[in-house]
């Protein structure tokens, strides 16, 4: 389900007073909000925020078929931290669990990085609160540390967690992708496996691949990784357990760039044991060699594909 951001409408106190007066969305808020949250309390917080300092306060919609379904915003910090902004975030109970969050947190941040001097966007949501921070790891951003004892929130005193994302000055990041994405994902592997590694495969081979990209179950299971120009995905890496990459692509016109050393780098910083596995088509074993791989064994054929096994790092994998 798509979202869209835009700037409040005082049009827009109806469907906002709806989505915020509920009291499971109102214990992950801080306090000062009202319950019940009326149509006038929604009203008198888009006049504040169209009234705000545009150049401080970044608040917008979260739309859904033109339909207002939640609030984000980001606040700079001033004095040393003038170039630092805070996010803050909410959404309808009702579309909770559809990525729907990410995909505003990551559109917030895009314009935060794209037109102002904002260098670091934080968040702080509570420990306890798991959806919260899925959203932000999905979105991009970094777990910094947990804050003992941080906050007092409905008579208990809590802790709190510490996510950032800072701008990245080094071009092609790489970030988890969200299921959207792995669609566009599993269309850069199709295009590139016809121009690179077809021609090394018999028709039965070229059909195998293409049914794994059309396996939901087999997608659903694995962990993706993207590398970006700008919007458009230019580099993938997927993996299945146990730690063995099951996909590792990069668009035609952006090879020799570093791409594939990125995004294999940004996915082992969330293993701890160093060891993974791959059978390396017979275009990439030199690829894989250079990131640090050595073969397990000699080319094999299963299912009219050809690869070689190969292992990065010590110890079992299996």
């Amino acid at each position: 389900m798509d979202c869209m951001l835009r700037k409040w409408r005082l049009s827009d106190a109806k469907d906002l007073a709806a989505a915020l007066s509920n009291e499971r969305i109102l214990r992950n808020l801080r306090d000062g909000l009202p319950f019940p949250y009326t149509e006038q309390d929604a009203h008198d917080y888009i006049a504040k925020m169209l009234s705000s300092d545009e150049n401080s306060t970044f608040a917008y919609a979260i739309t859904v078929d033109g339909r207002v379904v939640g609030s984000i915003g980001a606040f700079r910090q001033s004095n040393i931290h003038r170039q630092t902004a805070e996010l803050g975030y909410y959404l309808a109970q009702a579309y909770w669990g559809r990525g729907i969050m990410t995909s505003a947190i990551r559109q917030l941040c895009r314009i935060l990085f794209d037109t102002t001097d904002i260098l670091r966007i934080y968040a702080e949501p509570f420990a306890y609160n798991t959806g919260s921070r899925r959203a932000l790891e999905k979105a991009g951003f970094r777990y910094e540390g947990t804050m003992k004892n941080n906050a007092v929130k409905n008579g208990k005193v809590v802790d709190m967690a510490l996510y950032s994302l800072t701008r990245n000055p080094e071009p092609y990041p790489v970030r988890r992708l969200d299921e959207q994405e792995i669609r566009d994902a599993c269309r850069l592997m199709w295009a590139v496996f016809l121009q690179f590694e077809a021609p090394e495969y018999p028709q039965e081979g070229i059909e195998s691949f293409r049914a794994s990209l059309e396996n939901r179950e087999r997608l659903r299971s694995m962990a993706f990784y993207g590398a970006f120009d700008g919007d458009r995905l230019v580099g993938m890496l997927c993996m299945r357990e146990p730690q063995h990459i099951g996909g590792f692509f990069v668009d035609a016109r952006y090879q020799r760039r570093g791409i594939g050393r990125r995004l294999f780098d940004a996915m082992r910083r969330d293993y701890a044991r160093q060891a993974f596995t791959v059978h390396a088509s017979p275009c990439a074993v030199e690829v894989y060699r250079h990131l640090g791989f050595t073969p397990t064994g000699g080319e094999q054929t299963v299912n009219g594909l050809r690869f070689t096994p190969m292992r990065y790092g010590a110890g079992e994998n299996g």
